[in-house]
């Protein structure tokens, strides 16, 4: 079973349509709630400073988020993904 992670906050207005798809489609996910706390916004900045995926995403002086992390290695924009299903495998 994959690793699934969503980077998100209830704030931006991209991201709880995510949430509703993940959840319809029965995703197992871990919800990381960049606006929470400090201790999940370090956790999300310390990914995008340091992972490729995010590289385009800083110039454009966007924040990256939704974004999904799978197995703990690969970004995905979840509007990129066609089949959720597929994160079930």
């Amino acid at each position: 079973m994959k690793e699934v992670i969503l980077f998100m906050s209830p704030l931006c207005p991209d991201c709880p349509p995510i949430v509703e798809k993940l959840e319809n489609e029965n995703i197992n996910y871990r919800k990381v709630d960049i606006t929470n706390s400090m201790r999940e916004l370090k956790e999300f900045l310390k990914l995008r400073d340091s992972h490729p995926y995010f590289e385009q995403i800083k110039k454009e002086n966007m924040v990256g988020i939704p974004s999904l992390l799978v197995d703990g290695e690969n970004f995905y924009n979840p509007y990129d993904i066609e089949d959720f299903k597929k994160l079930k495998d």
